[in-house]
């Protein structure tokens, strides 16, 4: 193929003998009923997935704001070293992780 002609007219050729086939109409509806039902799913979710963030984002800020006014008492009890209250404070970032990530999963098994 030199020129654009043949390029042209293989094109055009190869175009012709190709004949697409429509699914069955039963098949088409299938689909729109499982599309149909995934989005009244997700509209019926919506407001539950808006209302874990919404938890999520005011337990974070609540539990920062404890932590900021318990600062002092935490330092008047185990004096200014707060490494024997390290290992507590990992272990309970490490639940609240896990608790968070099982409420993630079993939200998307749903």
């Amino acid at each position: 193929m030199n020129n654009d002609h043949e390029l042209d007219s293989l094109i055009k050729t190869m175009a012709a003998g190709h004949r697409p086939e429509l699914p069955s109409p039963g098949l088409i509806w299938w689909r729109a009923q499982v599309l149909r039902k995934q989005a009244e799913k997700e509209r019926i979710e919506r407001p539950l997935t808006i209302m874990r963030r919404v938890a999520l984002g005011f337990s974070v800020i609540l539990l920062a704001g404890l932590w900021m006014s318990q600062t002092d008492a935490i330092r008047a009890m185990f004096g200014n070293a707060l490494l024997p209250v390290l290992p507590l404070l990992l272990a309970a970032v490490v639940i609240g992780a896990v608790f968070i990530g099982l409420m993630w999963w079993t939200a998307s098994e749903a």
